[in-house]
């Protein structure tokens, strides 16, 4: 694997949430992209949903969630990133912030290979046979699932030809912020996506190796890692996005 990705940190700050509800984990992504790192940092945060929840792609149409029938009784949200519409239940949501000062688009571009292939390599010693997408087949927009766990483009994680990795970047001038999901199981509210257990019949619900992803990514960016809390300004500002945004129906319903 090519680790020079032109990202050169010497800290991963580490932000490990409680589960909670989809308005403020996406309040709180967007509330990391408006803050300014220190140099050389990046902010791992991960977190999961309760209740379940169905985060929109930023350029999908409101009306389009009729056409899944089994998630219409959980919670919506619209991301503020790309990309088919994500079932947030039995899974963990991951979020990576990092400066793109003098980086290409090719660097940052690999960035969100590195992460995918950091997961590929931990998967592979619990004997998960995952890999990378290559060559996914084209699909017309207009024809592309609602969900995006069966879309398939390059860099997604699979594992038996299943989705089981999916992820995208927002960016400002300054900065990205990457988010992805990691599919531990099938859940009731999108039965025809199966996860990890089903697949390989390996349980990852505990999360006891998240340890492992963490030593990972440190090996890979050659950096320190620490615990991290939001501070007082950030949290104020993550509350103000979440009434503005994503508790605002004229978000959810703008598209």
């Amino acid at each position: 694997m090519d680790r020079d990705c032109g990202l050169n940190l010497t800290s991963i700050l580490l932000v490990e949430d409680e589960p909670t509800t989809g308005s403020w984990n996406m309040a709180v992504d967007d509330a990391l992209l408006d803050s300014v790192l220190p140099e050389q940092t990046a902010i791992l945060r991960l977190y999961r949903w309760t209740p379940a929840c169905l985060s929109l792609g930023y350029f999908q149409a409101s009306e389009k969630r009729e056409s899944h029938p089994s998630s219409k009784k959980s919670d919506c949200v619209r991301r503020a990133s790309g990309g088919g519409a994500i079932l947030h239940d039995q899974e963990l949501t991951y979020s990576f912030l990092f400066s793109t000062r003098e980086m290409t688009n090719a660097q940052i571009n690999g960035v969100y290979d590195l992460i995918h292939d950091s997961l590929i390599n931990v998967f592979k010693t619990l004997d998960i046979p995952a890999i990378k997408c290559v060559d996914p087949p084209k699909t017309d927009r207009e024809q592309e699932p609602f969900l995006c766990f069966l879309r398939r483009s390059p860099g997604d994680v699979l594992l038996k030809n299943a989705k089981i990795v999916g992820s995208a970047q927002r960016r400002n001038k300054t900065q990205v912020l990457q988010h992805g999901s990691i599919l531990l199981k099938q859940s009731n509210l999108a039965p025809e996506l199966p996860g990890i257990l089903e697949l390989c019949n390996i349980d990852l619900d505990s999360l006891n190796w998240v340890g492992k992803w963490l030593e990972e990514l440190k090996s890979i960016f050659q950096c320190q890692l620490s615990n991290y809390s939001l501070t007082h300004e950030q949290l104020k500002h993550a509350h103000k996005i979440e009434a503005r945004r994503f508790l605002n129906p004229d978000w959810l319903l703008k598209r």
